[in-house]
């Protein structure tokens, strides 16, 4: 499938387009990028998937789950699209979508194991999807974007998000290796 060009999605879904690697084709990015996440996140201890780096910031759990209703809504576009429907899709907030879930009770595992089934799903999509219906053009959020967009976007989405962890968060709940000599 051929990478999305400008004008195939909405401006602001560049900053996730440009995450991408260069050459890996989607469905090698979405297999990879989700083994991954699954091997980083599966390898937390659970306590720790309620943990914000402040207040008002999404738990690690949240995050997932945010990961999970992206991924969802961006993949019934999809199919939306390549099924040649004409309706406009409305957008969603995803700040009132994670204040009517409560995933606190939940476990790292749990979650991970309901993005599988999303992205196993989201796969199946992308391999049906042929180039011409990659390139259809459906409205969503009342920006013009194609299929193959959207497949990008999922996988540039997942790369940030995976990023503010690393960046913001897992340095702060991983415990320090007691294997290494600590300055007293």
């Amino acid at each position: 499938m051929k990478r999305p060009k400008k004008g195939e999605y909405a401006p602001f879904h560049e900053t996730y387009l440009r995450l991408l690697p260069k050459r890996l084709a989607a469905l090698t990015m979405l297999r990879r990028g989700f083994r991954e996440a699954q091997q980083l996140l599966g390898a937390l201890p659970e306590e720790t998937g309620n943990f914000s780096p402040a207040p008002g910031k999404w738990t690690i759990k949240q995050i997932i789950m945010h990961l999970i209703d992206f991924e969802r809504v961006f993949a019934f576009r999809i199919l939306s699209f390549i099924r040649a429907d004409r309706i406009a899709l409305p957008g969603f907030n995803q700040d009132f979508w994670m204040e009517a879930v409560d995933v606190s009770e939940r476990s790292i595992k749990d979650l991970l194991k309901e993005w599988k089934v999303v992205r196993d799903n989201t796969i199946l999509l992308l391999q049906q999807c042929t180039d011409e219906q990659s390139a259809f053009i459906g409205t969503a959020s009342g920006w013009k974007v194609t299929p193959r967009a959207l497949f990008f976007i999922i996988i540039g989405h997942q790369i940030h998000h995976m990023n503010v962890l690393q960046e913001s968060y897992l340095q702060h709940t991983t415990p320090p290796d007691h294997d290494q000599e600590v300055d007293a």
